[in-house]
């Protein structure tokens, strides 16, 4: 059986898909993202002052707004839907 170009083995496509869905899933992904938030967001206050420029400020916060918004729309990607299939409809009776 010829291997795919990449050199990975066949179906570890799934298994990587389905460990980053159990990790991403999980409550502590959400603490993961609130601490890195956290960092993100107050390191450059807590750090020394003269080093930090206005521009720098702006860069690291413009930086730190995409990494969240990245982790969030992740997070996003793997709750389940309202419309999900496990929900059984109501009995109309």
């Amino acid at each position: 059986m010829p291997r795919p170009v990449d050199g990975a083995a066949p179906g570890s496509g799934r298994r990587l898909k389905a460990r980053v869905r159990r990790v991403v899933g999980t409550p502590a992904f959400a603490v993961l993202v609130f601490v890195i938030s956290l960092v993100l967001f107050h390191w450059p206050y807590l750090a020394e002052e003269d080093r930090w420029t206005p521009a720098h400020l702006f860069i690291t916060m413009f930086a730190g707004w995409t990494v969240v918004i990245a982790l969030v729309f992740l997070l996003s990607l793997f709750l389940p839907s309202s419309g999900s299939e496990d929900k059984k409809p109501p009995s109309g009776g």
